[in-house]
């Protein structure tokens, strides 16, 4: 059969047509499964473990997902990163698709992407200070105004930069209890030792208006702030994170004559064991020229806090041509505790000032060390670290109690104006450690709106980061969730 040129041309243009049509066809295919997908999380469990399956557990514990009465709300995970990105990623694949399979599960719980290198400002409102950053690999749980950023890592365990098995049900489990708890958590003002305190349920109190950013600092940390009275307590309550006894002017109670009855447990019994539970979390400013208070300053010893009578004064770093209006140093370590909390404005070429007015200074008790062994235990230690501190150029002045002047001591060195004791409790079942913590300064005014509502300074971001690291609520769930895989794969 001979064909002609005119047929064979007309037979390639059919050809090259369908072709066309076929690739165009597969490329729709393949963008329509691609959003039926995302949209309807359809992705295959290909492990042999089961890592995108939410166990029975999981379910029963997060159950009061969709029992929360609030219909206008919901439990929300926010991944900081495109889909694409979080799937290809094997730190933050499991977490993702995990994610998904709760969203599906739970009527109450939704996903959220959102790019916050393209978008960063989708996510300031969960910024603590306005120079926190959030990256891609952190993932935002929150309920309302009350929220957590986690880093991917944090759902896995990890050996330096190796991911060994994944704990997501766990640590997703408490986080979300923490954020949507029945019971919100709260910060508690001791006001029962002379304390300058605020106290919510009586607006019109004058002495609020002293401590007026303190409060708003709290309550955009997402806490209830209440107050309590110690001696008339057995115990912290359950919902406190953070207590906050703001410069004491009378010592807590202790009666001497009961201290060998079983039954009977003092006020600063009452702070250790709230601390020892290992959940919570006290911020103590402690006026260095406050006379009478051994029984508190014993406690504060006993966890790294050695408060000094000396004033404090530098007349190279100061404010307002005023010796006392000291200028603290900020820690450039890396590795410090200090640094960790206000790395992302010290490190900048003209960092705000953190100030202290009328203030002393503190040195740690541990005997030289950083830290000790905690009595009585084999698996918590309790670790001292500086804050602030001062520059080289500070000088103490002791008090003559003959004349009632200040005499120069000739100090040396740096001296510590605010520190954080933190106590690490080994988790038997996570390995991994649980932290409480005490902060101090050896100023009254350090919670001043004075200081806090300076916007030249940077005292509020210090102590809002501070609030934020210190008084974390994730660690609720206690049962067994989900099973560790020891079979994940390597970063």
């Amino acid at each position: 059969m001979k064909i002609n040129l005119k047929q064979k041309l007309t037979g390639k243009r059919l050809v090259s047509l369908l072709s066309a049509v076929a690739v165009i066809a597969l490329l729709a295919l393949n963008l329509l499964l691609t959003a039926l997908g995302l949209k309807s999380s359809l992705y295959l469990d290909t492990t042999s473990e089961g890592l995108y399956t939410l166990s029975d557990k999981m379910k029963e514990e997060c159950a009061f997902i969709d029992e929360l009465d609030d219909d206008e709300r919901a439990v929300t995970i926010t991944f900081c990163t495109d889909p694409d990105a979080l799937v290809k990623s094997e730190l933050t694949r499991v977490t993702y698709f995990m994610a998904l399979k709760m969203e599906k599960y739970f009527d109450n719980l939704e996903v959220k992407t959102v790019n916050v290198e393209y978008n960063p400002t989708a996510v300031s409102q969960y910024k603590p200070t306005s120079l926190s950053e959030i990256t891609s690999t952190d993932v935002i749980i929150s309920y309302g105004d009350r929220y957590r950023v986690v880093g991917a890592k944090n759902f896995w365990i990890t050996s330096d930069d190796t991911l060994w098995s994944y704990n997501g049900e766990y640590k997703m489990a408490s986080i979300i209890m923490s954020v949507a708890s029945v019971n919100r958590p709260a910060a508690y003002f001791l006001t029962d030792h002379g304390e300058d305190y605020f106290d919510p349920s009586q607006p019109e109190r004058e002495e609020n208006l002293e401590l007026a950013y303190l409060y708003d600092l709290l309550t955009e940390r997402g806490l209830e702030v209440k107050t309590l009275r110690l001696s008339e307590v057995e115990s912290v309550p359950e919902d406190c994170v953070l207590l906050i006894i703001n410069d004491p002017k009378t010592d807590f109670t202790v009666d001497e004559s009961r201290l060998d009855e079983y039954a009977y447990v003092s006020d600063t019994e009452k702070l250790d064991r709230y601390l020892v539970a290992g959940h919570g979390s006290i911020m103590v400013n402690r006026d260095y020229k406050t006379e009478g208070l051994p029984v508190l300053d014993s406690f504060l010893y006993e966890w790294g806090f050695d408060f000094g009578t000396s004033a404090v004064k530098d007349e190279e770093n100061h404010m307002n041509e005023d010796p006392s209006t000291v200028i603290g140093e900020y820690n450039t370590d890396d590795e410090s505790y200090g640094y960790a909390i206000y790395e992302k404005f010290a490190s900048l070429g003209s960092a705000p000032p953190t100030v202290f007015s009328d203030t002393g200074y503190i040195s740690c008790s541990f005997d030289g060390a950083a830290s000790i062994p905690e009595p009585g235990t084999y698996s918590a230690d309790r670790n001292y670290a500086p804050l602030i501190s001062t520059y080289q150029s500070a000088r103490a002045y002791e008090k003559n109690p003959d004349t009632g002047t200040y005499v120069d001591l000739y100090t040396e060195g740096r001296l510590d104006l605010a520190a954080v004791s933190t106590r690490m409790e080994i988790d038997s079942y996570t390995s991994e450690y649980k932290y409480s913590y005490i902060f101090c300064s050896a100023s009254g005014d350090f919670f001043s709106n004075d200081l806090l509502g300076n916007a030249s300074y940077a005292n509020y971001e210090v102590v809002s980061s501070l609030v934020e690291n210190i008084a974390r609520t994730d660690e609720y769930a206690s049962i067994e969730l989900g099973g560790v895989s020891y079979n994940s794969p390597s970063m």
